[in-house]
Order: C-alpha cells, then sequence, then structure tokens
C-alpha cells in the first residue's frame, strides 16, 4: 500500500511540473477590477532583517491578516468557468498559471485515480473536488507564500492540510477498494467450493418428492400475476406441499425452490382462498411463503433456468452478505415482493375484490389483476378499482367499508 501511494505522489508530482514547465501570465479577477501579475522566484526564503535579498530584492512587508478570495477563470472553458477560490493576503500577488495546467490535471489525475484502484464510482467526484484545491496550492506555491518545504505560509494556512484530507479520502477508497477485491475473491472461491453441496441437494430434492408436484391454483395465480406475470403454467411451475427435505434443512426451513419446482413442508390444504378472504388466514399465510418462493422461481427464470448460474449467485451473494441468510439480495426481493400485494391479500378493502372475483366467477370474464394494489378516487369516497388482464372492477362501499 505504501509502495502505491508513493508512486501516486510522484506520478501525480511529474505531471503537475509537465503542465507548469511554459505557465504564463493569467488575468485575475477581483470584483471589477483586474490585473496582470508576474512571476516570482521560487527561492525567496522569508524575511527575518532589513537587509534586502541578492535575489528577492527589499524585505517583503509582513503578512497582511486579512485575505481576500479570488475567483480564477478556466480560459479553456470559458462559458463553464472552474469553480474554487483562491485566498491570499492582501499584500501578496497570485503567482501565474495557464490552461495547460487544468487540461493536464483533468487527464492526470483521472488517470492517477484508476491506477490506484479507486472505485470507478468515486472517480468523478474525486477529481472535481481535488483538481481545485491542487491549484490553490500550486498557485500560492508561485506567488511566493510559501514553499513544500516551509514549515509555515501555506501548513499554517492550511493548504496542504486541504490536499492531504483529500488525499487521506483517496486513500480510503483505494483501502475500500482493495477490501471489495479481496471479498469478492473471497466469495466467488466460496460459491464455487459450494456448488456440488448445492447441486447435490438439488437432485435430492428431486429424488425424494418424485411426481408429487402440482400446477398453481388459480387462487393463487390472482396474487402471483401482479408480481411476477402469468408464466406459471407455461413454465410448468410445480409446487410439492407436504414436501420431504433433504438432509441439512433443518425444521425452521418453511420453503425451498429449485428452478421451477417449489418444495414447501406444509400440506396441501388452504391453496384455494374461501370467502370473506379476510378472514381466512390460512390462505393468506401459505400464500405470503409461495410469493416468496415464486420470486426464487423467477430468478432462475432470469437466468434461463440454468441451475449451476443460479447456484453459484445465490451463493456468492449470500457470502457477500457476511453470510447472514436475511441480507442476501436474493432473500432480500424475495421478502420485499411477499409484502407487494399485501392490501389486496389482507386488507379490508382490497380482499372483497377476491370476494366479488370467486362468488361471480369472473375469472374468465376479467382474467387476472395486473396490478398489485387497487386506486382510491379522492374525489369520490368509498369508490375504488382494480384492474385485470381483461378490464376492471369498481367496487362502492358503505361507511362501513362493505363493499
Amino acid at each position: 500500500m505504501r509502495l502505491i501511494l508513493l508512486a501516486s505522489a510522484w506520478f501525480l508530482t511529474s505531471s503537475l511540473t509537465l503542465a507548469h514547465a511554459d505557465s504564463s501570465n493569467t488575468v485575475i479577477e477581483r470584483g471589477a477590477s483586474t490585473k496582470s501579475v508576474p512571476k516570482v522566484p521560487r527561492r525567496c526564503p522569508e524575511y527575518n532583517d532589513d537587509e534586502p535579498h541578492p535575489i528577492c530584492g527589499p524585505p517583503r512587508p509582513p503578512i497582511d491578516p486579512s485575505v481576500h478570495s479570488y475567483t480564477v477563470k478556466d480560459p479553456a472553458n470559458p462559458n463553464k468557468p472552474v469553480s474554487f477560490k483562491i485566498t491570499v493576503p492582501e499584500t501578496l500577488t497570485v503567482a501565474t498559471w495557464d490552461e495547460t495546467l487544468l487540461t493536464n490535471l483533468r487527464t492526470t489525475v483521472p488517470s492517477m485515480l484508476r491506477q490506484l484502484s479507486v472505485d470507478t464510482n468515486q472517480i468523478s467526484a474525486l477529481t472535481s473536488e481535488g483538481i481545485p484545491l491542487i491549484v490553490e496550492a500550486i498557485t500560492a506555491v508561485q506567488s511566493g507564500l510559501s514553499l513544500p518545504d516551509d514549515s509555515s505560509g501555506i501548513a499554517r494556512r492550511g493548504l496542504f492540510s486541504k490536499i492531504g484530507r483529500w488525499i487521506k479520502k483517496v486513500v480510503t477508497f483505494i483501502v475500500q477498494s482493495v477490501r471489495d477485491q479481496l471479498k469478492d475473491i473471497e466469495c466467488t472461491l466460496f460459491s464455487m467450493v459450494t456448488l456440488p453441496g448445492y447441486l447435490f441437494s438439488d437432485l435430492g430434492f428431486l429424488t425424494l418428492n418424485a411426481f408429487n408436484g402440482q400446477p398453481t391454483t388459480a387462487d393463487q395465480d390472482y396474487f402471483i400475476n401482479p408480481l411476477h406475470g402469468s408464466f406459471s403454467h407455461t413454465d410448468d411451475v410445480q409446487v410439492y406441499y407436504g414436501a420431504t427435505f433433504a438432509p441439512g434443512f433443518g425444521a425452521n426451513v418453511a420453503g425451498v425452490t429449485f428452478g421451477s419446482r417449489i418444495y414447501l413442508r406444509t400440506d396441501s390444504s388452504a391453496i384455494s382462498a374461501s370467502t370473506p378472504l379476510l378472514q381466512d388466514r390460512a390462505f393468506q399465510q401459505k400464500t405470503k411463503l409461495l410469493l416468496h418462493e415464486f420470486t426464487h422461481v423467477k430468478q432462475y427464470k432470469n437466468l434461463g433456468y440454468f441451475h449451476p448460474t443460479f447456484a453459484l449467485a445465490y451463493m456468492k451473494s449470500y457470502c457477500l452478505a457476511g453470510y447472514n441468510y436475511e441480507n442476501n439480495r436474493f432473500e432480500v426481493e424475495a421478502y420485499q415482493k411477499q409484502e407487494q400485494v399485501n392490501r389486496l391479500l389482507t386488507g379490508v378493502i382490497g380482499t372483497q375484490f377476491m370476494d366479488k372475483w370467486k362468488q361471480n366467477n369472473w375469472v374468465s370474464a376479467f382474467g387476472l389483476p395486473t396490478n398489485q394494489d387497487y386506486n382510491e378516487y379522492p374525489n369520490l369516497p368509498g369508490q375504488y378499482f382494480l384492474q385485470f388482464q381483461n378490464g376492471g372492477i369498481q367496487l362502492v362501499c358503505n361507511s362501513a367499508n362493505v363493499c
């Protein structure tokens, strides 16, 4: 890590030296007035006596503690000036710099950050923050305000400390990037090592529960369709109720999915809703579990139902989540999905859409719901609408929410 930082410092210093080899006078704006300032000798010491310096001339007056902000415009892009300020004492002039510096920095700083393996999502922000600080420090140095090896001046005024804080931020992202890369390697290896066991469990479930699967019911499709679409039957999704679980799956595991096969410990009761649905707790609980597992079917489907691909992705995600089941991104999505039709499945108003749909045998007329929730009309209290495949159903309810 130390070698990387030293190399990056050399890279940045070299870039800045090349960029500054041929700088010329630049107009600096302060309020409404402008002035052209000459270069100042680079090695003028601090004046602590009354004798003139042979190179730098007469003693420099004491530094005025009052400071003023100067805005330096970018001559390379006048329509979009660089937004930063240079703060210098009143009695000092600002040294020159030219558009070559900005042009060079725009190239070298992002390149340096990439070579340091900084997260690509952070490079743009770090570049925008770092370039003004670098220019500010260089401008102050060239103005004679201080020198890099001087303990006063820039260090006292915080210019180098601002650069230091920026570098510290860069280092933070370097460390995080390296840590992320190592974690990614660890989790890739973990997924590969666990792949045989995953596929063995897949085969075990299939062997232990052969020919016992059944398709989803119309009442289950009523809630599956708004979440995932109507591929349950075209993809031959099979649900195995009262399934025999393979060794290694504890009693707390209520459901497991491999491809288009869903294995549930619970039996096949309550797979069709009774009316009123609001009071059918057994169907509601089993449907939520089914919606969770069906989300995994959709995840398999998105990967072409190729079990090894899903297994590698799932186990790597489990590792990246700190070997935490709930934080695995595949499980996070499944838990979110099972809650997204709650108002239709358990709500006072929402459940009555299904009640009407079942009582009037509207499955052939309207098909399945396509929306995960019903619409309310603020200007029409007591009226609600749910979109279906073939039209929609509108409920008119009284003050007691009876529709």
